[in-house]
């Protein structure tokens, strides 16, 4: 009876979220962004995420002009749907609103080669696709043993050896997605923000930063952070004029 109790719930939860959803989808489609983006937060905060709400959150703080707030859902949604054209696409625009301008350190043909591989899918989805490979090599070595035919035994041991290399090549792939997981980044969300040479008020003023621009965390000692921007540059912030993308 529990059992049952608890299916009726996720079905009755399901329903809400998609009935909020849909209500949403309306308020953007009739210009009314502030309540869509109210509705979609609601979603969010019941436990359910994507890359669907996330872009819909982003689409919504971009209608009203919110900089910070479009950059940090895009990238929310890119973290998820690495290779969305739609996401991809939006995130550029949400981009472009930043004041601040900064060219992004080269980077030679093999990394890009590595982040296209890495970017195919989400780290859930190499996880996933890991399981499948190595239950397609049990399988296929199963087959090879229980298997009384000469054919079928070189066509289920060469099968097991390329899901074998392909298994190992998958692991190696999790865990530089796993690596690159680690790596914090945020969005500035004060207007403007001080960047110091410690974390410090009395060190060198380095620069300014402007709101909706992405920075790598690198550090935090209390109330400051200290940051990478995508030249390289190194600097600290206060903790409170950024979220974490996490």
């Amino acid at each position: 009876m529990k059992i049952i109790l608890i299916f009726l719930s996720i079905l009755l939860n399901n329903q809400v979220v998609e009935d909020l959803f849909e209500q949403s989808n309306d308020f953007y489609t009739n210009g009314d962004y502030q309540n869509a983006v109210t509705g979609y937060l609601d979603i969010l905060e019941s436990g359910y995420e994507s890359a669907e709400l996330y872009f819909n959150i982003g689409n919504s703080f971009y209608k009203l002009n919110n900089i910070p707030d479009s950059n940090f859902y895009y990238e929310k949604a890119k973290s998820i749907s690495p290779n969305d054209e739609d996401v991809l696409t939006n995130l550029s625009f949400a981009q472009n609103l930043r004041i601040d301008k900064i060219e992004v350190l080269p980077v030679t043909e093999i990394q890009n080669l590595k982040l296209s591989i890495l970017d195919l899918f989400s780290e859930k989805g190499w996880s996933v696709t890991l399981i499948v490979l190595i239950w397609i090599m049990c399988f296929s070595s199963i087959f090879y043993i229980l298997s009384n035919d000469s054919k079928f035994k070189r066509l289920f041991f060469s099968v097991s050896i390329i899901f074998l290399i392909l298994s190992s090549l998958t692991i190696f792939i999790n865990l530089e997605k796993k690596k690159l997981s680690e790596i914090k980044y945020a969005i500035i969300y004060d207007k403007e923000i001080e960047v110091w040479s410690e974390p410090n008020k009395i060190s060198e003023l380095k620069f300014l930063l402007h709101e909706g621009t992405k920075v790598r965390q690198v550090d935090i000692i209390q109330d400051w952070v200290s940051i990478q921007l995508e030249n390289g540059t190194l600097g600290w912030v206060q903790l409170s004029s950024l979220k974490i993308l996490d």
